[in-house]
């Protein structure tokens, strides 16, 4: 049997398939992500149908009282964004960000904002959009600022943002959902701030996961060590 290698790339606990030493690193917290997603969005969006902001077809698949295509929709974008934050921060900084301490703590703390985020939008009454859309907003900016505090964070989560919302304006377009409460082209305002703290929330959980290994952090400063040197 053959034996693993330890490059930049491979990282425990490992699979053998053939002989073929498959790492099962990524996977085992890819699949966390995923659960965490798809467990995320059936809680919130029965939060949203509860309160009646907004609806699917009647002839829509349904799981629960959400459309059976948002749960893996959700867990995939949890992937993604779980990935993409750790490894802004290692080719961005070449090290592990530590806003406000890193450990499992702080993130149960973020997943609690985010929660609050989606509560405050489904259940207090609101006498406005625009208190809507600024409360949120700086409510979002907030978790933003306690649990990540970096530029790259920033902008993913707000590329993730205007992209969900942008998805979101062509589903209610071709009719897939609708919103009872719709003031931004058919869209809730509130959801540009949902989906921003969803990013950082994820964000965070991908970074207290170790999504990017140790090793590639060491590599990172080894080589920069290297280069001193040089110079």
């Amino acid at each position: 049997m053959s034996s693993p290698s330890f490059g930049l790339v491979v990282d425990g606990p490992y699979l053998f398939v053939f002989d073929v030493a498959l790492s099962l690193y990524y996977p085992i917290r890819a699949l966390i992500l995923f659960v965490l997603g798809f467990v995320f969005s059936l809680v919130i969006d029965h939060l949203h149908t509860q309160r009646k902001l907004g609806q699917y077809p009647s002839n829509m698949p349904q799981l629960w009282d959400t459309a059976s295509w948002l749960p893996p929709t959700c867990g995939a974008s949890a992937v993604l964004i779980g990935t993409i934050y750790p490894l802004g921060d290692y080719l961005w900084w070449g090290k592990r960000v530590q806003p406000n301490g890193r450990d499992w703590s702080s993130v149960m703390r973020c997943m609690g904002g985010f929660i609050g985020v989606n509560y405050a939008a489904s259940k207090l009454p609101w006498t406005s959009s625009i208190q809507v859309s600024c409360t949120l907003a700086l409510i979002s900016a907030a978790l933003w600022f306690l649990f990540d505090r970096t530029f790259h964070g920033f902008m993913i989560s707000l590329t993730v943002a205007s992209m969900g919302t942008t998805v979101a304006y062509f589903l209610v377009l071709n009719g897939w959902y609708s919103f009872t409460r719709a003031d931004f082209f058919g869209v809730g305002s509130w959801i540009p701030c949902i989906l921003y703290s969803s990013s950082v929330c994820f964000g965070s959980i991908g970074r207290q996961l170790d999504v990017v290994p140790e090793r590639w952090y060491h590599h990172a400063a080894t080589t920069r060590r290297v280069h001193l040197k040089s110079e």
